[in-house]
């Protein structure tokens, strides 16, 4: 009877032992986790890529989360599906560039016809809010903003009414101004608004006010300009309508978008 004790206790042991060793994560992997997630944190990496402050984040939370705001080619006019706008391409990218990204959904909050100062509306920005992005990509709305008569300094003060309530409500979140695509034709109003200013005048403005405030901008427009070039593109190709991009349109302001999300911020933008 006693042998059968000494059994029984035995078998009990064992698969104690084995618990504890299945059940606790090895040292080494902890060591290595950990190592891996001070690779991606910006402590460590001031001038880190908007990709990696993705894996960072999702990291330590689980899952990575972007969103976009702006006008009608924010939200994908033009497009035969969300899938080939640029948000639906950059999404598949990001979720293809690291394990840690394979969850990531990046929320489409574009408005059709919305100004940047409508932007700044509750029921724009309260989403975003509630979501808490770790990156958020605000395009500035101009096509609208010239065509609706909105003067650059009401433009002005609508972006930086932008950067000041997301900075301040979402410490934590990366911000990215960045224009809307080339357009050929105006078919929302006159080539030259009522202050005498053309489309252009706006993406060129608003870039040079959003750079001389420290900001964060990616040059949408004059990229895909160059590219385009490059491969020898016609812009009316490009576009549906002659401002909105379609399939095609969309798919190249994903492909210059993109290296700009991997690079180090603060370094070189891509040559135009």
């Amino acid at each position: 009877m006693n042998n059968w004790k000494w059994l029984i206790w035995i078998a009990a042991g064992a698969v104690l032992f084995f618990y504890i060793r299945t059940d606790t994560p090895n040292h080494d992997q902890v060591s290595a986790t950990e190592t891996l997630i001070k690779t991606y944190d910006p402590k460590h990496n001031p001038k880190q890529s908007l990709a990696d402050y993705l894996i960072f984040r999702a990291m330590i939370s689980g899952e990575g989360k972007m969103t976009i705001t702006g006008s009608s080619v924010a939200f994908g006019t033009g497009s035969s599906h969300q899938s080939n706008t640029w948000r639906g391409l950059i999404e598949v990218n990001l979720r293809n560039s690291n394990p840690a990204l394979k969850k990531l959904k990046v929320s489409n909050h574009g408005h059709p016809g919305y100004t940047s100062v409508r932007l700044l509306e509750d029921h724009v920005t309260a989403p975003i809010l509630k979501e808490q992005p770790d990156v958020l990509l605000i395009e500035t709305s101009v096509i609208n903003n010239h065509n609706k008569n909105v003067s650059l300094a009401d433009t002005f003060k609508s972006l930086d009414s932008l950067y000041q309530l997301y900075t301040q409500a979402l410490p934590e979140t990366r911000i990215v101004f960045l224009s809307p695509n080339p357009c050929t034709e105006n078919k929302f109003g006159p080539p030259l608004n009522q202050f005498g200013l053309k489309f252009t005048d706006y993406v060129n403005e608003t870039a040079d006010y959003i750079q001389n405030q420290g900001w964060t901008y990616f040059d949408t427009h004059g990229a895909m300009l160059y590219d385009m070039n490059a491969q020898s593109v016609t812009l009316a190709s490009t576009l549906k309508d002659g401002i909105h991009p379609n399939d095609s349109g969309y798919k190249i302001w994903a492909d210059v978008l993109w290296p700009f999300l991997k690079q180090k911020q603060g370094s070189l933008p891509n040559p135009l």
